[in-house]
Formats: C-alpha cells, structure tokens, sequence
C-alpha cells in the first residue's frame, strides 16, 4: 500500500511539474497624446537607459510609459525608415543576427544607435515641438561613467534635442533611494547585477566611494548564454527549438539561487527529489494520428483496396492483349510474304525484326501466340475465382487459414517478447552485486586474472581461442536488443492489424513495455540541476570558466579596503538590486555568505529591492519631482557651455566628477 502511494505522489509530481515556454510576442509600443499640461508645466522625462531595458515616462506617471529592449534590427542595404526597434520586433530570433545596440558592455559607445533610439521614444511620447525637446531629463548611466562617454551623451542632448537640461544618476543609487531613502545618507554596500555586468559599490556617509568599487564582467548575458549552451548539449534533437529568449525564461522563471549549493547538488543526485523538483518543459509538436477504425470499417476498405487493384491489373492485362496482338499480326504478315515467295521482301523484313531465319520468325509467332491464350485465361479468372468464393465451404477454408497464419504470428510475436524480457531480467542480474550471475561473472574473472598471472606480467588476453570462449561467457552476447528484432516484431505489428481483430484490445498500440515511445516525452526539456546551477555564476564565475571572483570574494575584497568600524556600517545596509536579482533566495543566501566572511557573532544586514527592474526609474522620478533634490542634479545649458560637454553636477544618486585635465 505504501508503495502503491508513493507511486501515485510520484505520477501526480511530474504531472504538476510541467510546463510551457510563453513565447511572448511584443506589441509595438503605442504613439502618446501631448497635452498642453505636459508641454506648459515642463514636467522632466525620465529616462532609464539600460543595457537591457530602456524606460522611458514622464515624472507626473506612476509608472513609466514606455519599456522597450535596448536593440535595433537594420538590414543591409536598408533605409532609416526600414529599422525596427524595441517592442516593434515582435519575434526578436528571427532578426537576431540582424540586432545592433548602442551599448559596449554597460557603456554607451555608439551615439547614432543612441540617437535613432531617442528619436523613437520622443515620438513615442508624443513630443511635437518643433527641433527641441522643452522639458529636463534625468537619465541613467553607468558607474564611473568616463567623462568622455559622458561628453559625448551631453552632446547629443543638447545640440540635438535643445534640452534645457540634463541630470544623471547612477541606477543602482536610484534604487537604494527609492528604496531606503534614510539608509541612503549613511553607510551601505550596493551588490547591482544587471544584463552584461554585476557591482559591488561602497557607500560612506551617503556618497559613492569610487575608487573602492569593483565590477564583475558577468551579468543576465552570460547566465543566459550558459543555460543556452547547456541545454543545447543535452537536447542537440531539439536545438532549433532551444533558442536565447526561451534559454532566457528558462533562468528566470525556473531558476533559483541554492542557500548551500554543494548540499544541494547532493538533493539533486535523489532520484525521488529530482522527480519532485524537476521542471519538464513541452515543446510543441503535432501527436501521431490515433486510429478510431473499426473491424468492419477495416474489412470494407480492404475490400475496396482488393477491387481497385484488381481494375488495375485487368486494364494492364487489356493493354498487354492488344500489344501482343498487334505484334503477331506483323510477324504474320511476314510470313505470308514467305507463302507469296517474295524471297527479297522477306528477307528484308525479317532482318528489319531482328530475325535471321524463317525458324526463328516461326518460333517467335508460336509464343506470341500461347501469351495471348494466357493473358484472356487470366482475363476471364476473376470472375470465376469471385463465383467460387462465394460457397460456403471454401470462405470456412479461408476463415481457417487465416486463424492458423494469424495463431503463427502470435506465437512468433510472444517469443520474441518474453526473449526481451529474459535480457531485461539477465541484465538486473548482473547489475547486483550478490545475484548468481553477478557472482559467476566474477568468478570467471578471478580465474582469468589467476591464470594471467601464472602466465606472466604480460597481457595476453585475446591471443587464444580459449580467451574468446572466456569473452563469450562474460558478455552474455545477445544482452542487447537487435534492429533485426525489433523490424521482425514491426512487421508482425502491422500483419496482425491488418488480419486480427482483437489486435488493438490485446496489445494496444501494439508496441510492448520496453518498446514504448511517448512522443510528447520526447519533445520535453528537463530542467533539473541545471536551475541552481546556472544562477550559481554569480558566486562561482569559474563554473563559466572565467578568470574572475565571485560576488562573495569581491565583497569580501572591498570590505577589507575599510578600517573595522566602517565596515561594520557597511554590512549594516547590504542592499542587492538589478535585473539579475530576481532570484528566489538570493537574499537568503547572500546572509549566509556574509556570515562565512565576517567575524563571530557580528552582525549585518541584506535587503531587497522591491522591484529590481523598475526601482531605479522610481528613485529617479522620486528625486526629479523634490525641487530641494532636483536643484542639485541638473545640468543647465549655461553650465554645459561653460564649464565643458563632459561635467557632471555631483548629487547623491551621481557618479564622481574628475574633471580631465585637472
């Protein structure tokens, strides 16, 4: 009973586990009103220019109106007009090869890509002025942004778009921010992970210690290239289907962070676990046709199948009568011309036919002449042959027949099945260790072992007829089931169903336990150890093979940059945002980490973004609309032309400012 239960658990697991790939197909981003409240109150554009994602609204929104991928798809040859950008890509792996970004890493480096990419979410948002953006921006760029990234973005803005002015931040402080706003003006450590890198940034006394951050070049890139590679390897059947945007929802909406991963890994290797917590991807495929046709149904076609051939066979029997028939009339009529003693006419036609003699020619006629009597004999059977079946006593002679042929097949059928599972139940001897046949294979090798060593250190094995019959004993040759086999047992299926009515009651589809073939199984992806493992990169890049530490060690490498007490309020605020935080307990995880690395009972703590993706547009927004805040960050024209295309106002979401040259 109990194992019965188990079994049930077992099946209703890996019927809950399964899942689908979404697929989902963007809509293209709609073209927004206007009003005169926007364009008269100068309200700021917020604008969150990730590697990833760019999200663009007004900061009178709740939240941001337009979220676009950061790419573009211009074909070769093709004009301004033909690009595609963002949410216009509906299926974004038919234009991959085609996809172009304004971004190297994390830092913008291609500024006509940028600008075709503010062009789109300008009009997008509705602006109409004429040559000119009127309203402030804030916008995102990356930490320790070089200045000259940074002139040239200035540039673009101003002498471009005529911005009045120009605010930047850092999204990771944008976040803390948003998030913990007291937490913000005192000591914290930032961990950011995001599309292409991942940050540890030092925060003292509510400013950014550039000089004591460290970047990691690993991001959601890289976790969805590997998981793309992974299964790639493990399903090569299936490796159109496997592509980035599915390799990519498969990290993010299976994937979890593992609190201890070398014990978890040892869960993994429990088969009752892996059942548990596997998740089984179905891919789409089209189901083998299923037949619902019944005995007489079968019987009809048959027959019709019978006739039809038999329509074809008199018309191919009518159209050899006729050319047969033709023949001899030509060979006949040469040899009248041999009657009529036209020595010359006739020599002349017998040579024309290929023949060298009046024999031949005689021969030749006599053939022709019993085909023909042949082909109207056949001509005339089936009509006999269709009266006669008709009696009672040979359709029962028939009926008999065809119940020994399809008795055969069965017994044919049977032996080759229960040899099957003889080999099965030969081979689970063999696999334990105390069964009779584990033990004798065992005492055959110990002989030979033996009797190797009476012979020498040398190993002569193979060299002599006894050592083949050694082999054969040890192999068990025949283990393995045969092609041949299982294409007798296929062509026994299809005999029996088209002759035995029972077939489809006794054995089904016609194929035994160990011949079985799911077709819907076989189009799944099992997704098993691999949903810790690839997330794992972020505290193990080597899994990767990359030359670099991971987020523990370089906190870790940081934290030691600090005298004691600064670190101690380090750790007191430990705040994990970015895109590639969206991890199930990362949080948990990063506490254990810290413990590892920080001394005996210290203390610490980690939060969470509320919302990694979108926090950072949130703060930007939050700080854009506090005019005691806002008056600290903006950039004036004024101030871009007089002190250079490269300055930053300093605030306290802001990189640091060095200017070059001093």
């Amino acid at each position: 009973m109990a194992a019965a239960t188990k079994q049930a658990e077992l099946d209703q697991s890996k019927a809950v586990n399964i899942f689908t790939f979404k697929d989902v197909k963007t809509q293209p981003d709609p073209y927004y009103t206007y009003p005169e409240s926007l364009r008269a109150g100068k309200i700021p554009l917020i604008i969150d220019n990730g590697s990833y994602q760019c999200k663009a609204g007004w900061a009178s929104d709740k939240e941001p109106r337009l979220i676009f991928k950061n790419v573009m798809a211009k074909g070769r040859g093709k004009k301004e007009t033909d690009v595609q950008i963002g949410n216009d890509i509906s299926n974004i792996e038919v234009v991959r090869w085609l996809l172009k970004t304004q971004f190297d890493g994390q830092v913008v480096t291609h500024y006509d890509m940028q600008e075709q990419m503010f062009d789109y979410l300008f009009s997008h948002l509705g602006i109409s002025t004429e040559g000119r953006v009127d309203h402030p921006i804030v916008m995102t760029e990356a930490v320790c942004n070089p200045n000259y990234c940074r002139q040239n973005m200035s540039e673009l803005l101003f002498e471009c778009y005529h911005v009045p002015k120009v605010g930047y931040g850092v999204d990771a402080l944008f976040s803390l921010h948003h998030n913990r706003p007291k937490a913000a003006l005192d000591h914290a450590m930032l961990v950011c992970s995001g599309f292409h890198t991942t940050h540890i940034l030092p925060l003292v006394a509510g400013r950014l210690d550039a000089a004591n951050c460290k970047r990691i070049n690993l991001g959601g890139w890289q976790a969805t290239g590997y998981m793309h590679r992974l299964f790639q390897l493990k399903y090569p059947a299936h490796f159109a289907a496997i592509t980035l945007t599915r390799s990519e929802e498969l990290l993010y909406d299976h994937g979890y962070i593992a609190v201890d991963y070398m014990e978890e890994l040892h869960r993994w290797s429990d088969l009752s676990y892996y059942h548990r917590n596997v998740h089984k991807i179905q891919l789409p495929f089209t189901p083998l046709p299923t037949s619902s046709v019944s005995a007489e149904d079968k019987e009809k076609r048959k027959q019709q199948a019978g006739r039809r051939l038999q329509e074809i066979n008199a018309k191919r029997r009518e159209q050899k009568l006729a050319a047969e028939q033709e023949k001899l009339q030509q060979l006949l009529s040469i040899q009248e011309l041999m009657e009529d003693e036209d020595d010359d006419s006739f020599l002349k036609a017998l040579e024309e036919c290929g023949f060298s003699s009046a024999n031949e020619l005689q021969v030749a006629i006599n053939k022709l002449s019993l085909s023909i009597q042949r082909t109207k004999e056949k001509m005339l059977q089936p009509e006999e042959g269709q009266t006669s079946r008709a009696t009672p006593e040979l359709d029962k002679q028939q009926r008999a027949e065809r119940e020994a042929i399809v008795g055969n097949l069965r017994r044919q059928r049977q032996e080759i099945v229960e040899t099957r599972q003889q080999r099965r139940q030969r081979r689970q001897e063999v696999a334990k260790r105390k069964s009779h046949a584990a033990q004798e294979r065992m005492k055959i090798l110990t002989q030979l072992a033996q009797s190797e060593r009476r012979r020498g250190k040398e190993d002569t094995f193979g060299m002599n007829e006894e050592d083949w019959n050694v082999y054969k004993a040890i192999s068990k040759e025949g283990d393995s089931d045969s092609e041949q086999e299982q294409e007798r047992l296929n062509q026994i299926d299809q005999l029996l169903r088209e002759h035995d009515p029972d077939f489809e009651k006794d054995f089904g589809n016609g194929q035994d336990m160990d011949v079985t073939f799911d077709i819907a199984e076989y189009y799944q992806l099992h997704l098993g150890v691999e949903r810790c493992r690839v997330p794992e990169l972020l505290f193990q890049p080597s899994l990767l093979g990359m030359d670099q530490a991971g987020v523990t060690e370089t906190m870790d490498y940081v934290l030691n940059k600090y005298p004691a007490d600064i670190q101690d309020k380090l750790v007191q605020n430990v705040f994990l945002t970015g895109g590639n935080t969206l991890y199930p307990n990362l949080q948990s995880r990063m506490e254990q980490e810290l413990q590892a690395i920080r001394p005996f009972q210290s203390t610490f703590q980690v939060f969470t973004a509320k919302n990694p993706v979108l926090d950072p547009w949130y703060g930007a927004k939050s700080m854009a609309t506090d005019p005691a805040r806002s008056a600290q960050m903006f950039v004036t024209r004024a101030e871009y032309l007089e002190k250079g295309a490269e300055y930053l106002k300093e605030h306290q979401a802001s990189n640091i400012y060095i200017a070059t040259p001093k």
